[in-house]
């Protein structure tokens, strides 16, 4: 449950030392890298999931991660800037953009079902936003913009769950918004929610590095109209599929929104390249692919090292 602890190093020791792995991939957690160390793993990786101002405690710790890790696989091209701030040598770096799972998709009948089962109209624009519900993801900043889109008919699909519920159900009522958004809490299975979902919504303010929503919404053909922070600049190409804006701007994010409710041409056209950029790039195929071949190199380079 935490990334150092003693007995996790001796566990993960001695599972390390039953199945003689040749490469450990630790990711964030610190007790595995030490383990791994501990019982010679040829190659040692470390994944960085996030992205965050760099401390000088970070720049410390790193160089304890860097003496650990034979690799580092950073999941944006941002995490990549962050790992290079705390000193971790350019060479042990290797991007890997995170890819999704191809979501089910369900028939228009079933997407009816859906909506009448939310109380949604059948000419209702509903936007999705699909994160935990943590200051990091920006809720209070979109409940802005909802209120911005009083005149527009739109719903706000919120999908996930987290300490910061009840200040946003409170803020909902303060701010009139009634009915026009939806607590769904967490959801096992996402699919038949953002099957109904006209525009994504990601308004992260801190973390983000490669959206999986996204991602999982791009493989419908979702276009997103998401903050610039970390990685969404990346996963969003601006105008291709979907839009970027400032953090905190409501009144651009809300103008992007109403573009794309009002422009059905152009949200066609950037969803066709919402899909493309899932296949072509966004997708777990190639991240597992990505990943193998890293692993394969690594491998090889060490058994070269070592003559």
């Amino acid at each position: 449950d935490k990334s150092f602890d003693v007995g996790a190093i001796r566990e993960y020791a001695r599972i390390i030392r039953q199945q003689s792995p040749d490469v450990v991939n630790c990711h964030g957690c610190l007790s595995a890298r030490i383990a791994a160390k501990l019982c010679r793993v040829g190659v040692k990786i470390c994944t960085r999931h996030c992205t965050f101002p760099i401390t000088r405690k970070e720049r410390l710790l790193s160089r304890v991660n860097s003496s650990l890790s034979d690799a580092f696989v950073a999941v944006a091209h941002s995490v990549k800037q962050d790992l290079l701030a705390m000193g971790v040598p350019e060479q042990k770096i290797h991007v890997i953009i995170n890819g999704a799972r191809q979501l089910g998709r369900i028939d228009q009948e079933h997407k009816e079902r859906v909506r009448r089962e939310l109380g949604i109209g059948e000419s209702t624009t509903v936007l999705g936003f699909c994160a935990r519900l943590e200051k990091c993801k920006g809720h209070e900043w979109f409940l802005g913009v909802m209120r911005l889109l009083s005149e527009r008919d739109v719903c706000a699909l919120l999908i996930g769950d987290g300490t910061q519920r009840e200040r946003l159900e409170t803020l909902c009522s303060q701010y009139g918004l009634g009915e026009r958004v939806r607590f769904c809490g967490f959801v096992e299975d996402v699919s038949p929610l953002m099957n109904i979902v006209d525009i994504g919504i990601n308004c992260s303010t801190g973390t983000e590095t490669s959206s999986l929503a996204l991602s999982e919404g791009m493989s419908l053909g979702i276009v997103s109209v998401v903050s610039d922070y970390g990685g969404n600049p990346y996963m969003i190409k601006h105008g291709k599929n979907g839009f970027v804006c400032p953090q905190g701007d409501c009144k651009k994010m809300a103008e992007y929104i109403e573009r794309l409710i009002d422009d059905r041409s152009l949200r066609e056209q950037m969803s066709k390249n919402a899909r493309a950029r899932f296949e072509n790039e966004l997708n777990a195929i190639s991240m597992t692919k990505k990943t193998n071949r890293l692993y394969d190199r690594l491998y090889v380079a060490r058994h070269r090292a070592k003559g």
